[in-house]
């Protein structure tokens, strides 16, 4: 087995060096430098801003969300430094993807959490190529999210809208794959859960930002080419409120 893997990035991943700031920890930044190449690559994916976040004044961070795919937004793909050459080594990816999200603790040693998990995305030519590399790939994911059938529901990870939740109840990443992922053997990201489970409007996004006097977010997901199908909205409503 030796498979070209990545992360797919929605968010401050790519541009925070660390998990918490207050704690000086460069845990982002280190899980970077030691597991992914520099130059991402751009690919759509279904992306909202759909979380409240404790952590970001109570402004919204990013969700998958697949309620309407026809209006995707902009992720970024980092590549593996290493190949995928086991189980074992995507397992390990995915546990340190889990430490750099702050899902996978010292009181928590899972890739899922309460409110996200990493899930796995198979490119579906490897299944025409080699269809026991496939499916062994995915019985073996899918046993580690059998094993979470106490704590882990992927119907939370759906919002009202949402014809289905990103992920699965097996861990498998539902979005669709993307001709710009076809470099790639396998993509993990990490959903999580959305809150409000609605759709958010982009007055209400843009409220959050202005009231609460934190915009740091949603500019730096521009500035890396971090984008959402509201963001034309959202930037036009800063500029007119500011």
């Amino acid at each position: 087995m030796k498979l070209k893997g990545g992360v797919i990035v929605i968010g401050s991943l790519i541009w925070e060096d660390h998990l918490k700031e207050k704690d000086n920890d460069f845990i982002r930044r280190d899980w970077r430098v030691q597991n992914l190449f520099s130059n991402p690559k751009l690919t759509p994916v279904p992306i909202r801003y759909g979380r409240k976040s404790s952590s970001r004044s109570d402004t919204y961070t990013m969700v998958f969300s697949k309620s309407n795919e026809n209006a995707l937004g902009q992720g970024l793909i980092l590549e593996f430094r290493e190949s995928i050459n086991s189980f074992e080594d995507l397992e390990r990816q995915a546990i340190a993807l889990a430490i750099a999200e702050g899902i996978y603790t010292t009181a928590n040693t899972r890739i899922s959490s309460m409110w996200g998990s990493v899930g796995l995305l198979i490119n579906p030519a490897l299944k025409k190529i080699n269809f026991s590399k496939f499916e062994f790939l995915k019985e073996k994911w899918t046993d580690i999210y059998q094993s979470y059938y106490k704590i882990f529901f992927a119907t939370g990870y759906k919002c009202d809208e949402d014809v289905e939740p990103p992920i699965n109840q097996n861990g498998m990443l539902t979005i669709n794959w993307q001709d710009a992922m076809n470099d790639f053997d396998l993509l993990i990201a990490t959903p999580v859960i959305p809150d409000p489970k609605r759709i958010l409007s982009p007055r209400e996004i843009t409220d959050k930002m202005i009231n609460n006097k934190y915009q740091k977010y949603f500019r730096n997901n521009l500035a890396h080419d971090i984008k959402t199908c509201q963001d034309n909205q959202i930037l036009e409503l800063l500029t007119n409120r500011g």
